[in-house]
């Protein structure tokens, strides 16, 4: 399977690295406002305040810019993972929880971003994008998890297991995106990244 669509180039200075920030942040106001359909990049280098050139430089087409939004908050959520503090949890479930607070606590966030993109995700390959970003994290995450689960858990049930988590909460999205502010909403991710992860 070919991955997602990539950027051209990534900035390297700190110029470029702004132009690519407000390049992502204008396709968002106006995948928010407006949804995928009207997301074009001249509308976007426009509201960047870019030329259209310069917006090719960095991503060929609208799909490569959502794909590049998908994987920032791909790697926000799996950084608040990391940054979960489990000192204290006593036990996998409590890990579980912690990991999973943290989790939909960094998805409410960016909760209008996820569902600006939802419409776009299948036309370009944000599944894959989300996967592929993910694989990035697992040896960090199998450090993280280690000491509460007795030992690292397979790279490839861990990866399962983020991608049952994160089909869950888009199940949720589509049912009722309120309760992502419910406790029971933690507790009920954790169980289904635990069970992924013992197979």
């Amino acid at each position: 399977m070919a991955g997602a669509p990539k950027p051209r180039k990534q900035p390297v200075q700190n110029r470029s690295a702004a132009t690519v920030e407000a390049i992502l942040e204008a396709a968002i106001r106006i995948l928010a406002d407006d949804g995928w359909a009207r997301l074009k990049t001249t509308r976007v280098a426009a509201r960047a305040g870019v030329s259209v050139g310069s917006l090719y430089q960095y991503f060929p087409n609208r799909e490569a810019i959502a794909v590049a939004i998908v994987r920032d908050r791909t790697r926000r959520l799996l950084e608040a993972v990391l940054a979960a503090d489990l000192g204290g949890a006593a036990g996998r479930e409590a890990v579980a929880h912690r990991c999973m607070t943290a989790f939909l606590a960094e998805k409410r966030r960016g909760l209008d971003i996820s569902l600006a993109l939802r419409d776009a995700l299948p036309e370009v390959q944000g599944r894959q994008a989300i996967l592929e970003e993910a694989r990035t994290f697992l040896p960090a995450l199998q450090a993280k998890l280690a000491p509460a689960l007795g030992a690292p858990p397979e790279a490839a049930r861990l990866a399962m297991a983020l991608a049952a988590v994160e089909g869950a909460v888009w199940e949720v999205l589509a049912q009722d995106a309120a309760l992502l502010q419910q406790p029971a909403t933690a507790r009920s991710l954790a169980a289904v990244f635990l069970a992924a992860l013992a197979g």
